[in-house]
């Protein structure tokens, strides 16, 4: 049974230069070796040479920008039940087990798992699971790098870019944590004023092209029930 969520916590990154782990020459020709055979039954090639030197325009690391994160969102004393990493585009290790690793360095060692090959969907259906599952604190962690080794048939994201947020089913109405830039370079936190409730969330799917506009003018005008004090988010597609 669905239950709703109220965001306690969330912080942002953009990361610049490739993963930390990428300048380890071991990884470095393991990542090499690993995405050539993945892109190759595709007709894609990984050119020659491009994992040789450290200072290549690599791309990141999901784990690595994670665990960046968690700390700013997850006090050691409030432990995650359920963890989700939520991406569209595969990061530069695609062979490590991403999500347990994340769960290994969060406070609670949740239940996690990640989600994929649902393009910018995926952290919408992120959301919709952790108000399924019926914990009490969960973690949704989406992120996105901006660099591919081969030539992508869709446009990839401008930007390596993470955010983290904690949701808690059971919250009062206290406070939910105040503004913050973070350090320089680190973790930005996201003031939240009152506090931000997850109430509902519908996905539709197949739906052509010329039916959004109406099915989006028709979802928004029964969720907000004749409020004017409503904000409308567009991601690039639709927009």
């Amino acid at each position: 049974m669905e239950t709703g969520l109220r965001l306690l916590r969330a912080a942002r990154r953009t990361f610049t230069g490739p993963a930390a782990l990428l300048g380890d020459p071991v990884l470095r020709e393991r990542a090499a070796g690993y995405l050539a055979d993945l892109t190759r039954p595709y007709g894609l090639r990984v050119p020659a040479g491009l994992f040789d030197a450290p200072a290549a325009a690599l791309g990141q690391s999901y784990g690595e920008m994670a665990a960046e994160l968690i700390p700013a969102v997850v006090p050691p004393d409030e432990p995650v039940d359920l963890l989700v990493l939520a991406f569209a585009v595969h990061d530069m290790l695609p062979g490590r087990a991403t999500a347990a690793y994340l769960s290994h360095v969060c406070p609670g060692t949740p239940m996690s798992f990640a989600l994929c090959d649902q393009g910018s969907a995926a952290a919408f259906t992120g959301l919709r699971i952790a108000r399924a599952y019926g914990c009490r604190r969960a973690l949704v962690l989406t992120v996105e790098q901006a660099v591919l080794p081969y030539d992508a048939a869709v446009p990839v994201p401008a930007r390596h870019r993470a955010v983290a947020m904690l949701y808690d089913a059971l919250a009062d109405d206290g406070a939910t944590g105040g503004d913050s830039d973070g350090a320089a370079g680190g973790p930005e936190l996201i003031g939240l004023g009152g506090g931000a409730r997850v109430t509902a969330l519908r996905q539709h799917v197949d739906v052509d092209a010329g039916d959004v506009a109406a099915l989006a003018a028709a979802e928004v005008g029964e969720l907000t029930a004749g409020r004017t004090d409503v904000a409308v988010v567009l991601g690039a597609d639709l927009a």
